[in-house]
């Protein structure tokens, strides 16, 4: 259950994820590497797979609603998604970050 909790919580903090699992709940779970037990998925299928349009916009005004308040809690504020948001998967990102910039220059170089 506590996989599901988490996956409901990063809806709520993050657009981008909460539009992917809005959409295609199962694919975004496990493009995002959760690993739920047999029950966790029955339970998140029954809950947010094949929801009905007037459903899903009503899921989507109320993890947006939770997001500006706990967004308006942060200081100094943030732009959505910022600190909450969940990292996305390597195939989501828009380049490799940093870390994975400075490793692959070290690799190259045969640097420590």
């Amino acid at each position: 259950m506590d996989l599901l909790i988490t996956l409901i919580g990063d809806a709520a903090v993050d657009p981008g994820f909460r539009k992917r699992f809005l959409d295609k709940p199962a694919n975004t779970a496990d493009l995002y590497g959760f690993r739920f037990t047999k029950g966790e998925f029955e339970l998140m299928q029954t809950v947010f797979a094949n929801l009905k349009p007037e459903e899903r916009d009503k899921l989507e005004q109320a993890f947006s609603t939770l997001e500006n308040i706990l967004y308006a809690k942060i200081t100094p504020p943030c732009t959505h998604p910022c600190v909450w948001s969940i990292y996305p998967p390597p195939e989501l990102r828009a380049g490799p970050t940093q870390a994975e910039k400075v490793t692959e220059i070290k690799r190259r170089t045969g640097t420590k």
